[in-house]
């Protein structure tokens, strides 16, 4: 018989890309990304947390803004797909889309209870510059 574990509520939000520790991105990007594949892939929801917290900040490029795709995945599955949110205006169930333009910085909280894995996709890649996403997540 397996030991019951939970992950515990957590009111810190918790650095996915670097446990126990802060300032660590997650991707860094330079161009558009492919969608994730493999089990292996983004990174694991550290006790299986609720929110998932995304910053993204963008700076030194041209053009048009970022656009990315956030992805989970669940082993009942063994398939990632594009996490939906019900959209309160109109109550569509709607992909999380993020969008963000030169020297700007955006944060986002969006809810992946029951997801054990996350991904961010580069879908649309302005000109030149770079990218740093953050990714973290808590209960509370």
């Amino acid at each position: 018989m397996d030991n019951y574990h939970s992950g515990g509520r957590t009111r810190n939000v918790i650095n996915i890309a670097d446990v126990g520790d802060g300032g660590t991105a997650a991707y860094t990007l330079t161009a558009a990304s492919s969608a994730p594949s493999a089990a292996t892939h983004g990174y694991a929801n550290w006790g299986l947390q609720e929110n998932l917290h995304v910053g993204i900040g963008y700076a030194g490029g041209s053009g048009g803004a970022l656009t990315f795709i956030i992805w989970g995945y669940h082993s009942f599955s063994e398939e990632w797909a594009v996490i939906n949110v019900i959209d309160p205006a109109d109550g569509g169930n709607n992909a999380v889309t993020l969008s963000v333009s030169n020297n700007t910085k955006v944060y986002n909280i969006i809810p992946i209870k029951g997801i054990e894995r996350i991904a961010v996709q580069c879908t649309g890649w302005g000109t030149g510059g770079a990218a740093s996403i953050f990714l973290g997540v808590n209960t509370l």
